[in-house]
């Protein structure tokens, strides 16, 4: 498994990113399309990443390089290639040598408390920070979410900073 760096807008691939984008995340939780296309290969500290098994897509990750951090933004394996562990291993390679950083919806659902153990057997944690996910579609609009990481001994003034560095970066608010 490996991945494979989009670098253009007109990569051909990016209909099948498209496509799991779309089914993966709610529209609350993604940019407009156009918006994303238009990053690619213009924001240095961003990588639309595809995962490839062999010759096949079977999923894509949105990575940030910040200050001493990486976060993800998106992350996302094919459907029809789920429950092959997939998706631990592709953590464990982004997990090698890195601080991670990652946010996760708050245990309410079934699929958010499942999503929580996932990262937490991989080694990260639950951040005691409180962290508010801005709207890509709506600056007046934020949503609670919970920041995960492999290093949760840091300060709290140090992933602050890091918040504002997402938001920032990421989100383009101040």
């Amino acid at each position: 498994m490996y991945f494979q760096s989009v670098e253009s807008a007109q990569d051909p691939n990016l209909d099948y990113v498209f496509k799991l984008y779309t089914s993966a995340f709610p529209i609350s939780e993604r940019r407009d399309w156009p918006q994303l296309l238009s990053m690619i290969g213009n924001r240095r500290e961003m990588d639309l990443n595809l995962i490839l098994e062999g010759d096949r897509i079977i999923g894509f990750v949105i990575l940030w390089h910040l200050r001493g951090w990486d976060y993800i933004e998106h992350f996302a394996i094919d459907p029809d290639q789920r429950g092959k562990s997939y998706g631990e291993k592709v953590m464990q390679m982004l997990l090698k040598d890195t601080r991670l950083i990652l946010e996760v919806e708050p245990p309410e659902t079934t699929d958010a408390v499942r999503r929580i153990r996932f990262y937490e057997k991989l080694g990260l944690y639950c951040l005691e920070v409180p962290y508010q996910q801005p709207c890509y579609r709506d600056p007046e609009r934020e949503y609670k979410l919970i920041l995960m990481s492999n290093y949760p001994q840091e300060s709290v003034d140090l992933y602050l900073s890091v918040i504002k560095e997402i938001k920032e970066k990421v989100y383009g608010r101040q």
